[in-house]
């Protein structure tokens, strides 16, 4: 069946513009209609479901005095807890990997809701964009490819089965948070033993706050330059056995022009929610969903070199855009069913979609569209105080489905469509150990895949931390093996050209397997006031797929090593100043063929740096500045010979800041600045925007 070529997901599209330009043509606005249409029914259909939850509350009674922590049996409410590390809730103290936290007090302070932005603070993680809101973006964890890293919404998969890799390249610039987002956790290292195909560099969890108690209500609204909005609220209700909570937003921009006569304007409407109610004694049966709708300009012209060397700027075209799908709607049935067993059965269903519009020609678009079922079972046993076993299964189906255009050049745009899809089930353990008082902790475990088309992969890993409470020291590793399989695309994908199939998939394919290493310290002073981080880290990769321009074709043919340490800091002297820095070298090197010359990866910075202060100067005032820096890259460009030459992109310092007054408890005001230096620079060769300052306000009932 007739597949088509999709575009990198490391570079531009040919030729295509985000043409969402207002006013909005009648086929557009027809579209546009229908696909608002949609959202709201799927908003409406998610609070119809809400209704019996309500019935629910007048069974409360006397539930109103007491507090989160009560209804969840947390640990202290001043311990964070992850749960991505084992899967199970753990506190921060004991976890035995390289896990960090956007916590939401973090989003509070900096008045940021962009998800990748606040993820780029922390050790490890390299984020890279093509230009304003929206556009492409990337989230690297150690040097690794952004398709190594497995993204999650309340620990279910969050993947694009469309996508050239199965990873989530193409909407990673539509994660904005929920007002209800309660942290966002980032697991660092190879992690298909807990996680399966994807996680062979780290796991991005995204993790809502449940089970609110009471009435809540707020409205959040920031405007700024270029005609920018981002507006979002929440709703939320619950009582001692049932919670809802609905949380819409809505973001839109004009975006800047780079001396073209067109704007980089991007819009975004979507949802983030969640319902849950107690069905007895240690049982609940939950829901959550995430939903967005995005719709984006695209660049006519790329960017490139002159025949001086110097950059050309990438210009948006006319009537290219890019409309995309990204939803999931998942649930989860707990149950306590013995003090020490308990077990989880989870499900979820992902839609993605990807039209893109090559010109105002009726029919001239490339669809690329995803679906994903999700089906999961996880029992805890604990079997001492000092050993918890975790048992499991999943399956996984994937089902990709397109249309292209027959041959465009010759103003033939009549449809072609294409499917394929497969499925997997996997069986995981883990084996949680805990001796001398929490002190000496370790993980291990392994996964067994089944794969509808490829061999079963066995992989395994084993972490350990040791504590020395008095001294406040802890010393952890972790070592473990990853593999991602082939997605669909690279064993089945092609394009039409002169309304011929091309093929460039390719069905002998091997999945990629990876090794990773790390060693970590962690000293605490004063009383925790002081927290001083250093891990050393290493991952290998074998079999890497690369798409081969000699051959036309996916291939196994690569590898690839990334090695270097990251540093913390976390410094809280006093109640009014905290003081977050990270630093990571990364090493990144790959070749495509054994015996070949190693080649330093493209767009990966060696050297990256983050230093954010929070100052509260008086009560009701927070202020906050955050000052980054990136060294130089190695871009893959054109030159006017139409030859790629490897650019090296000039090192960045940027400087964003915040200061927020709450008035009266109930409203909040800001204001918030972006690139505050107003510097010019790019990323992967793609023009970046010059300074933005932006005002909010906040209502909370």
């Amino acid at each position: 069946m007739p597949m088509c070529l999709q575009p990198s997901a490391g570079s531009d599209f040919p030729g295509s513009l985000f043409a969402a330009i207002h006013p909005l043509s009648e086929d557009r606005e027809e579209d546009h209609m229908k696909r608002t249409a949609r959202m709201f029914g799927a908003v409406g259909f998610f609070c119809l479901m809400g209704m019996p939850l309500w019935a629910v509350a007048q069974l409360d009674a006397g539930s109103a005095g007491r507090s989160p922590k009560e209804d969840t049996g947390g640990i202290a409410e001043l311990e964070t807890v992850v749960v991505t590390g084992t899967r199970i809730e753990t506190p921060m103290s004991q976890a035995t990997k390289s896990i960090s936290v956007v916590s939401s007090e973090e989003r509070r302070d900096l008045q940021e809701q962009y998800l990748p932005e606040l993820i780029d603070n922390k050790p490890g993680v390299f984020l890279s964009r093509t230009g304003g809101p929206g556009q492409l973006t990337s989230l690297s964890i150690r040097g690794a490819g952004n398709q190594h890293v497995q993204y999650q919404y309340n620990g279910l998969p969050l993947r694009d089965a469309a996508d050239t890799q199965s990873a989530l390249h193409y909407f990673i610039g539509d994660l904005y948070g929920g007002t209800n987002i309660a942290q966002v956790e980032v697991l660092r290292g190879a992690n298909s033993t807990l996680y399966g195909s994807q996680a062979m560099a780290g796991v991005i969890n995204i993790v809502p706050e449940k089970w609110k108690r009471g009435f809540g209500a707020e409205l959040r609204n920031e405007a700024g330059g270029h005609n920018t909005f981002v507006e979002n609220g929440r709703l939320s209700y619950g009582g001692e056995r049932f919670y809802a909570d609905i949380n819409p937003l809505y973001v839109h921009t004009d975006g800047e022009k780079n001396g073209g006569p067109y704007d980089y304007f991007y819009e975004n409407r979507g949802f983030t929610g969640g319902a849950g109610v107690r069905l007895g004694e240690g049982m609940a049966l939950e829901f959550s969903s995430l939903h967005f709708d995005s719709d984006l300009a695209l660049s006519r012209v790329s960017p490139s070199l002159d025949a001086k060397g110097n950059l050309i700027k990438n210009i948006a075209g006319k009537d290219n855009h890019r409309e995309g799908l990204l939803s999931q709607y998942g649930g989860a049935f707990t149950h306590k069913a013995t003090p020490t067993w308990d077990y989880a059965v989870r499900a979820a269903y992902g839609e993605t979609e990807r039209h893109y519009f090559w010109s105002a020609a009726p029919g001239n678009q490339s669809n690329y569209d995803g679906d994903t079922i999700y089906l999961e079972t996880q029992h805890d046993v604990h079997l001492t105080d000092w050993l918890t076993l975790t048992l499991g299964a999943d399956y996984d189906k994937a089902d990709y489905h397109g249309q292209e255009p027959r041959n465009p050049n010759a103003g033939n745009y009549a449809p072609v469509f294409y499917e394929h899809d497969w499925y997997a089930w996997d069986i995981f353990s883990q084996g949680r150990f805990s001796f001398l008082d929490d002190s000496l902790l370790f993980t291990l475990g392994g996964r067994q895949t089944n794969h509808e088309v490829f061999d079963s992969k066995t992989v395994g890993e084993f972490s350990a931390a040791y504590i020395m409470k008095s001294w406040g020291t802890k010393f952890h590793g972790h070592v473990g093996t990853g593999y991602r399989t082939p997605s669909l695309y690279e064993v089945y994908g092609g394009y039409l050209s002169t309304g011929n199939l091309i093929t460039i998939g390719n069905p002998n394919l091997e999945p990629e397997e990876s090794m990773s290493l790390d060693l970590g310290v962690e000293q605490r002073f004063m009383g925790d006031k002081l927290v001083l981080g250093f891990t050393w880290f290493r991952i290998d990769f074998d079999d890497l797929i690369i798409y081969d321009t000699t051959i036309n074709r996916y291939r196994n043919a690569a590898e690839a090593a990334t090695g270097g340490f990251e540093a913390q800091l976390d410094l809280t002297p006093c109640k009014w100043f905290k003081l977050n820095a990270s630093y990571t070298y990364a090493d990144s090197e790959y070749r495509n063929a054994p015996g070949a010359v190693w080649l330093r990866r493209e767009n990966q910075p060696r050297n990256k740096a983050a230093l954010t202060g929070r100052f509260y100067p008086v009560d009701r005032l927070t202020a906050s500045l955050r000052l980054a820096r990136q060294d130089e890259k190695i871009v893959p460009l054109y030159d006017p010979n139409f030859r790629v030459v490897r650019w090296e992109e000039p090192s960045v310092i940027t400087l964003d800041g915040a200061l927020s007054y709450r008035i009266a408890g109930h409203v909040e005001i800001w204001l918030r600045g972006e690139n505050l230096l107003d510097k010019e620079y790019s990323e992967g060769g793609f023009t970046m925007p010059g300074r933005g300052l932006y005002a909010g306000l906040k209502l909370m009932f």
